[in-house]
C-alpha cells in the first residue's frame, strides 16, 4: 500500500514538474518572440522616421509646413490601429500606442500583429477621439520584468519625476511632449473611487479645472506645475500592487517643443 501510494506520489511529482518546465518554457518562447517583434518595430519607426525637412531658412513670418511623421506613417501601414509612439527617455518605456475602439481593451493581451501576448502593447481608451479629446488615457501593464509601464512606479518619488518630466508622444500629426503635472495610485471599481478612466473631454470649464484639482489633491507631491482649460493632457496608467485593484497614475499636459 504504501509503495503504490509512494509511486503515485513520484507520478504526480513528475506531471507537475513537467508542467511547470512546459509553462516556463512557454513564456520564454513569449518574452523572446515579443523581444523581436519590437526590434523589429523599432527598425520600422526608425528608419521611417526621417521626414523631410525644409532646405534653406523659412522667409520671415512663415511657418514651418506641416510634416507627417513619417516613422508613424510606417508603423500605421502595417497595422491601421497604430496611432503613435510613446517615450520617456531613461526608462524602458518606448513603444507604440494602438488604438482598438471597436473593442473594450483589444490590446491588453495582443501585440502589434493581433497575436496573444501576456505583455499585451500600450493602448489609447477606447473612450478617447485622437482629434477632439482633452485628454488622451493610454493603458499598459505592469510586467515584472520591466517592460511596458513599469517604469511609471518610479513616479511615486519626486526625485524620479525630476529626473524624467517629460513624456514625448509622436504621432501621425508630429511630435508632442507632455511635462508631468501629477502622479498617484488608487484603487478603482470600489463604487466611490477616482474615477479619472472617465475623463475625456470637459464640457467646460469649470468640468476641467474640477479634474486639475483632483489630480493635483491625489498627487504624491506638488511638481509645481499646472495646467489651464485648453491644455491637452495626458494621462498614463497601470497596476498598482500596494492595494486591491490599485492602479498607478501618471498625468501630464502639453508643452511647445522647438
Amino acid at each position: 500500500m504504501r509503495k503504490w501510494l509512494a509511486g503515485l506520489l513520484l507520478i504526480c511529482s513528475i506531471v507537475l514538474l513537467s508542467i511547470s518546465i512546459y509553462s516556463l518554457m512557454g513564456m520564454f518562447f513569449q518574452e523572446k518572440k515579443d523581444d523581436s517583434l519590437q526590434k523589429q518595430l523599432e527598425e520600422i519607426y526608425e528608419d521611417g522616421d526621417r521626414a523631410q525637412e525644409p532646405e534653406g531658412e523659412l522667409p520671415s513670418g512663415e511657418s514651418a509646413p506641416f510634416v507627417v511623421d513619417e516613422g508613424i506613417l510606417a508603423l500605421h501601414e502595417k497595422n491601421l490601429d497604430c496611432i503613435g509612439w510613446l517615450t520617456i527617455e531613461g526608462t524602458m518605456i518606448d513603444y507604440p500606442v494602438m488604438y482598438h475602439p471597436e473593442e473594450e481593451n483589444y490590446y491588453l493581451h495582443r501585440d502589434f500583429n493581433g497575436e496573444y501576448s501576456a505583455n499585451g502593447c500600450l493602448f489609447l481608451s477606447e473612450k478617447c477621439d485622437p482629434e477632439t479629446s482633452d485628454n488622451f488615457i493610454i493603458y499598459g501593464h505592469h510586467m515584472n520584468s520591466g517592460k511596458m509601464f513599469a517604469a511609471l512606479e518610479g513616479y511615486k518619488q519626486q526625485a524620479f519625476c525630476e529626473e524624467h518630466p517629460l513624456i514625448l508622444f509622436n504621432t501621425l500629426h508630429g511630435k508632442e511632449a507632455y511635462q508631468v503635472m501629477a502622479a498617484f495610485s488608487t484603487p478603482v471599481y470600489t463604487g466611490n473611487d477616482f474615477a479619472y478612466y472617465t475623463f475625456t473631454k470637459a464640457e467646460n470649464e469649470g468640468e476641467y479645472q474640477a479634474f486639475i484639482n483632483a489630480i493635483m489633491e491625489s498627487s504624491f507631491y506638488d511638481t509645481g506645475i499646472t495646467a489651464v482649460y485648453g491644455d491637452r493632457l495626458l494621462t498614463l496608467s497601470t497596476c498598482e500592487y500596494s492595494q486591491k485593484n490599485g492602479r498607478m497614475v501618471v498625468v501630464a499636459k502639453q508643452v511647445k517643443t522647438n
